[in-house]
């Protein structure tokens, strides 16, 4: 069953009750397109689709299909018969983050989720006393897992905000509901570091990053203003269930600021070496909460048996030091060749996120007959820092930045205020 409600304590309510029901959930944007929920509900071979409002009319079906109203949720129910490929006490999460298609998701037990959840809980220090504070949409898995199963199974408060990501609403939820465990994207936390020189409310004892790379400087930047905060930076992949690793930043040589630290317990890594680059890998996980398989169009399986071991290949690329701490490098598929040279895409997103006023940028391939360096860049900016009148200006300090190899066809500004994000990544 698809759910697709606003990040309030409704979404854990219909996904819960779907799970006891025997029925899998599935969570996804509430935004969604509608074209797009019908892909989904085709891919996923979904029952029913629950929204808080619907049309029926908006969204593609087949002819069988009616809406009714269950409660405060409006729920478009699918009468032809669908063949499930997936079980009771499974959940989907969909993969938005590192799939080439938005209908893909990964199946896992709501268990092995669980021992996911409480592992990372485990390496953040999270206690039957905390306050958590879920200000993510809770279709990430992050959000999901790593803080609302994790929460609610020890037993913790939980408190539901947002998005969209408000700065000061934010500090004042912090301060009103006595919070004392946060998690955000390297986005927001860009965006607190710029914005909170006097620091976060002191009663926040714990705050973990994750969903993409942190530069060092920001590291310490963060530590800085709140030397009473424990600082965790940690990495995830949906398909592992979801989290990874973790780095007690507060705890560790200003050196490994940007490590994602070491693997949770009950936790095997290995790299799978680069021929052109002998020191990185791609990196193998294994675990008892690797995804059960791969749903969605053209799914593929990411899982290999290796010596009688099954390995996840998470299409990132690493480094590992001799303690085992682990460095983020990029995603195999940012490593491109461009008129015989070898372009990072990572490498390039890692400079721009550097500069004032970045609050997140991607990269878009192109075949090279359409654009002259076989990439387009995307840069979104605090307009507050960075005018649209200095956009010229800023794409040539850009350029001045990269090689003539590294550098875009074409270079896109978005211009924002940042004191409200509604895309975290």
């Amino acid at each position: 069953m698809v759910i697709a409600l606003p990040n309030t304590i409704d979404v854990l309510h219909m996904f819960f009750a779907v799970l006891n029901s025997g029925l899998v959930p599935a969570l996804i944007a509430p935004t969604t397109p509608a074209e797009r929920f019908g892909q989904i509900i085709e891919d996923f071979q979904a029952a029913a689709l629950v929204k808080s409002s619907l049309r029926i009319d908006g969204i593609p079906h087949g002819p069988g299909a009616r809406a009714e109203l269950i409660g405060r949720w409006s729920v478009l129910i699918f009468d032809a018969p669908r063949m499930p490929s997936t079980r009771p006490g499974e959940v989907i999460i969909t993969t938005s983050g590192t799939s080439a298609s938005f209908s893909s998701g990964c199946v896992h037990r709501f268990e092995s989720l669980q021992a996911n959840g409480l592992r990372h809980a485990h390496s953040i220090g999270l206690r039957k006393e905390d306050r958590v504070l879920v200000n993510l949409p809770l279709y990430y898995s992050t959000a999901l897992v790593a803080q609302a199963i994790a929460t609610l199974t020890l037993d913790a408060q939980l408190v539901i905000s947002g998005p969209p990501f408000l700065l000061p609403q934010y500090t004042r939820d912090i301060a009103a509901h006595r919070i004392t465990v946060s998690s955000l994207t390297p986005v927001l936390l860009r965006q607190i570091n710029a914005c909170e020189s006097s620091g976060l409310p002191p009663g926040l004892r714990v705050l973990s990053v994750g969903g993409d790379h942190v530069p060092a400087e920001q590291v310490q930047r963060c530590l800085q203003a709140n030397p009473q905060l424990e600082l965790y930076l940690t990495y995830g992949i949906t398909e592992a269930g979801p989290r990874v690793s973790t780095l007690a930043a507060h705890r560790v040589d200003p050196a490994r600021y940007a490590s994602v630290g070491l693997p949770l317990a009950g936790t095997q890594v290995r790299l799978d070496w680069l021929s052109e680059s002998p020191w990185q890998g791609e990196l193998l996980v294994s675990s008892n909460t690797l995804l059960l398989s791969k749903i969605g169009r053209s799914a593929k399986s990411p899982l290999v048996d290796i010596d009688g071991t099954t390995w996840l290949r998470t299409g990132d690329i690493f480094t590992q030091d001799a303690q085992g701490y682990l460095f983020f490098k990029g995603r195999k598929s940012d490593f491109l060749v461009i008129n015989d040279e070898k372009v990072n895409l990572g490498a390039i997103k890692h400079i721009c996120r550097t500069l004032p006023g970045v609050i997140s940028c991607r990269t878009l391939v192109k075949p090279t007959h359409q654009a002259l360096a076989g990439f387009e860049l995307e840069v979104t900016l605090d307009q507050s820092i960075v005018p649209s009148c200095d956009g010229p200006s800023f794409k040539q300090h850009i350029l001045k930045l990269l090689k003539r190899y590294e550098r875009p066809g074409r270079i896109d500004l978005v211009f924002q205020d940042a004191g409200s994000i509604v895309n975290y990544k």
